[in-house]
């Protein structure tokens, strides 16, 4: 028994090496595309961290400033500059950062309020014993800095209604 050649197609070894090479540039180019966009969504979630700490700890130094309750809108917020520029909280330990520094965390802060709030939100509370809540408006954030930013809220609550 002879064993029969199988005819092959004119130009069917280069058609599969051309498809082999399109395949191997195609996946090299998704490849690089996908570092490119995870880079930019890390940036945009650096800097929506920023904005967060930078809102709460804002929240905090208004609350703080002679014995005040929360913010009750965004536009008192901004209007507080004082509560931006705080750079000292009293009566810290490690519910919350002592220093404006230790709360962004070597994080690029807004240069004010009403840009970290195009970035971020505060929820109002509907009652008058709960505290604002932080939000990032959809955009990226890091993996807790959402539950770091709102603990420190709901900690120094704590200390407001537990005060002799």
């Amino acid at each position: 028994m002879t064993q029969q050649e199988t005819p092959q197609f004119p130009g069917s070894r280069r058609a599969a090496k051309i498809l082999f090479a399109a395949f191997i540039l195609t996946a090299a180019i998704a490849f690089i595309w996908g570092f490119i966009v995870v880079e930019k969504v890390r940036e945009r979630a650096k800097e929506t961290d920023g904005a967060l700490r930078s809102i709460a700890w804002s929240c905090l130094c208004y609350a703080q400033q002679g014995d005040r309750e929360w913010p009750d809108s965004e536009e008192s917020l901004i209007a507080s500059e004082s509560s931006w520029d705080c750079d000292h909280l009293a009566g810290t330990g490690t519910d919350w950062p002592a220093t404006r520094a230790l709360a962004l965390d070597a994080m690029v802060s807004p240069a004010n309020a009403a840009d970290a709030l195009k970035i971020a939100a505060i929820e109002f509370p509907k009652s008058a014993g709960e505290f604002p809540r932080v939000t990032a408006r959809g955009n990226p954030s890091g993996l807790d800095t959402l539950r770091i930013v709102n603990d420190w809220l709901a900690k120094y609550q704590a200390i407001r209604v537990n005060k002799p």
